[in-house]
């Protein structure tokens, strides 16, 4: 039924997902009495939603089918209680905004300054969270291997990514603000990741993530040039998230959200390209997907949930 339902580019199914589960990933909220700063966290989470609703829509290169949409709301939605933090959240659209911009540069390539509009945004995001200056050095790297197509390319990416960098030194400089520096050298310390028991939730999703890699790995040939490199780059930047995570995830898992770009990207190839093949298997996924997620969202209210049946008197 979801495989049917989801393999359309029906923008009212994409909106019905997106609102459903946004709402669902609400619930997590302690409070409503925000603050000023909380109220911009949640504005640039729902402005990353809206901004990946609106790509996939608008473009065929992701997707001519409702799988993005879908896998990306659901992977965020028990996240979203963290992303209130406007430096995370910031952080994640700054990085979903790039994610896609290198898609749609590695197939193009058409204008050269893109790559110092990526630098540039790249420089606000590891301002707003340092440690994602591991995934920085996976984008530095893609764009070296490209200095053989312009040797321009690389030496852009590095000035746009100075630009904010130097900007923020300089205005720490002038205007005596010493406490950036300890705020920077405070965020680059090892902060390990801490696992929980909910987190098992999300081993069936890992088993999903290897069979359509392998899937994916199986199918290569079919694939063309630029394609190829464009899941190899995506994958980088999967494992450097991961890095990322284990390093300094901590007990905070709104990490996770940053690797749901490439997921929704990964889950959506699986299901795309495998018509009428595993379809048993893919609607297993998708329920399973929906489940292994909505109880990882709920899991620290099972248990009120249990107690207050128990308790109720007929």
């Amino acid at each position: 039924m979801l495989v049917n339902l989801l393999a359309k580019k029906n923008i009212f199914i994409k909106i019905f997902v997106i609102l459903l589960f946004s709402l669902l990933g609400l619930t997590n909220l302690k409070s409503i009495d925000f603050s000023y700063l909380q109220l911009i966290g949640l504005s640039l989470t729902a402005l990353t939603i809206i901004y990946v609703g609106y790509i996939d829509q608008k473009n065929d290169l992701i997707s001519k089918s409702s799988y993005p949409s879908f896998f990306y709301i659901l992977w965020i939605m028990p996240f979203i209680d963290g992303l209130i933090d406007y430096k995370i959240a910031g952080s994640l659209l700054l990085m979903t905004y790039i994610t896609a911009e290198l898609l749609y540069f590695e197939v193009e390539k058409e204008d050269r300054n893109t790559a110092f509009d990526i630098g540039v945004f790249l420089g606000f995001a590891v301002l707003l969270n340092p440690p994602l200056i591991i995934v920085g050095v996976v984008i530095f790297a893609y764009f070296l291997t490209l200095r053989s197509i312009d040797s321009l390319i690389f030496l852009l990416a590095i000035l746009g990514f100075l630009v904010p960098i130097l900007a923020a030194l300089q205005v720490s400089f002038l205007m005596g603000y010493d406490f950036l520096v300890d705020f920077y050298v405070n965020q680059m310390q090892f902060d390990y990741f801490q696992p929980e028991i909910k987190q098992i939730f999300l081993i069936p999703v890992l088993i999903f993530l290897g069979v359509a890699v392998v899937n994916h790995i199986s199918n290569l040939t079919k694939l063309s040039g630029p394609l190829k490199r464009v899941f190899f780059l995506l994958y980088s930047i999967f494992i450097a998230l991961i890095v990322t995570y284990i390093l300094y995830g901590g007990n905070n898992d709104s990490y996770l959200a940053f690797m749901t770009f490439s997921l929704m990207i990964v889950f959506t190839h699986f299901m795309t390209t495998n018509k009428g093949r595993m379809n048993w298997f893919k609607e297993g996924m998708l329920w399973s997907y929906i489940v292994c997620l909505l109880i990882y969202n709920f899991y620290d209210r099972i248990p009120r949930f249990f107690s207050l049946i128990t308790e109720v008197s007929f």
